[in-house]
């Protein structure tokens, strides 16, 4: 009578294990099926905009780097739906991997750019042209001659995974430098960060009291609150997914059963509403 007990009981925790993993699996689905959607119309639509301005200042060439960022993110996206709705990977390993890097590069190359944004708007220092083409430029040398070819190299190559699936690589955070490479990329995305919010909190507070009740007239309050916005945009999208990633490698040896991974699909997902931010901005919301 026990032993049944005990197998109704396993049988009854499995079914609510597989229901709470397929509630998770929509959610993923539905998520990168709004952020493809709203990416690609915000990145088509912030293109035209730029077009039709033809500005070439040192913000439009940050902005136009973000696009670019974007769009090879969203082009992703339709290989990880195919997996997710299909459940099975038919692209091959190559492309299993160079989707799976894609959406860590985003995250921090998106963040980078973010990054820049604020410090020229917080500093008044002249940026020339120049100078901005050319770090922008190095930013993306280092991407794809160092970053890209050295993540693919290593990335998902230290075990051997079936070629039907993806995005299985969560087996090889247990390896000593995957463990130090992640507590040191969240390590410094978090400090730079809170560093940053403190110093544009501070200042959109000393610009309220100075130009208090008129503040929205001045254009230097409008632009510190639109810094703000991609402080925002970084606090929603990118500090779940590192705050979990703490939390999911220090545990990941407990989770026998994978009951963390949607989990952790579900924080990877969210990086990528990101994309949203030009959407964003053309429908006026941080414009």
């Amino acid at each position: 009578m026990s032993n049944s007990c005990i197998t109704q009981q396993n049988h009854s925790s499995n079914d609510t294990l597989l229901d709470t993993s397929e509630k998770l699996h929509t959610v993923l689905i539905v998520l990168y099926i709004i952020n493809f959607v709203g990416g690609t119309l915000g990145v088509i639509m912030m293109s035209n905009q730029l077009f039709q301005r033809r500005s070439q200042s040192v913000m439009t060439i940050i902005i136009i780097s973000l696009l670019v960022v974007h769009t090879f993110m969203l082009l992703s996206i339709p290989f990880r739906l195919s997996y997710y709705i299909l459940h099975e990977w038919k692209f091959g390993r190559f492309a299993c991997r160079l989707a799976s890097a894609i959406i860590y590069l985003h995250m921090y190359i998106t963040f980078m750019f973010y990054v820049a944004i604020i410090i020229i708007r917080l500093f008044p220092l002249k940026f020339r042209k120049c100078y901005t083409t050319a770090w922008v430029g190095a930013v993306w040398l280092t991407g794809a001659l160092v970053i890209t070819p050295v993540l693919l190299s290593y990335y998902g190559t230290s075990r051997t995974y079936s070629s039907s699936e993806c995005f299985q690589f969560h087996r090889e955070i247990q390896e000593p430098h995957m463990v130090i490479s992640n507590y040191c990329l969240i390590g410094i995305l978090v400090a730079v960060l809170a560093v940053l919010t403190v110093i544009q909190m501070t200042v959109i507070c000393r610009l309220a009291v100075k130009y208090w009740p008129d503040i929205n007239s001045h254009v230097e309050f409008r632009a510190q609150a639109k810094s703000f916005f991609f402080i925002l945009v970084t606090l929603v999208c990118f500090m779940p997914h590192n705050v979990f990633r703490v939390y999911y490698i220090q545990n990941y040896h407990f989770d026998k059963d994978n009951k963390l991974l949607p989990y952790n699909e579900i924080f990877l997902a969210l990086t990528t509403m990101c994309c949203l931010d030009m959407l964003c901005f053309i429908a006026g919301i941080a414009h």
